[in-house]
């Protein structure tokens, strides 16, 4: 995890981890990228479900920074829909996107922290957004 060298402002800097996963996965795979867009659209639709659910909680109840058990307990649930969309690729393309960014071992970091959850959405996002800037396949 790349973060400043300044304990004061140290900052994770999730643009830099999620490019290196997808510049990994671009040499795992010869210089291509053969993980597909639509491969991850079902989880970071998924993700993207949870943030939008989170924000109209945080609204109603004023929530700060804990999550409910029960929003913890849905955090924990996106561990199943990563293990059916790498189950669903016979490449194993899906399931080494997951490895590569550990994407369990971030969720399961998560609990019930808003702010690691937020960084977890955010990381998310990166990672699509490199995946279409070194030009992985739609």
């Amino acid at each position: 995890m790349a973060e400043s060298k300044n304990p004061q402002t140290a900052v994770k800097d999730i643009a830099s981890e999620a490019e290196a996963v997808i510049l990994a996965l671009q040499e795992r795979d010869h210089g291509r990228i053969n993980l597909t867009k639509s491969q991850i659209r079902k989880f970071l639709a998924a993700v993207n479900a949870l943030t939008n659910k989170i924000t109209v909680h945080r609204a109603r109840s004023g929530a700060g920074a804990v999550l409910s058990e029960g929003l913890a307990a849905e955090v924990k649930y996106l561990k199943v829909k990563l293990a059916y969309q790498s189950a669903k690729d016979t490449r194993g393309n899906v399931r080494a996107f997951a490895e590569k960014a550990k994407l369990k071992e971030r969720i399961d970091q998560i609990g019930t922290d808003m702010k690691r959850y937020e960084e977890f959405a955010h990381f998310m996002e990166a990672l699509v957004a490199y995946h279409k800037f070194h030009g992985g396949r739609d």
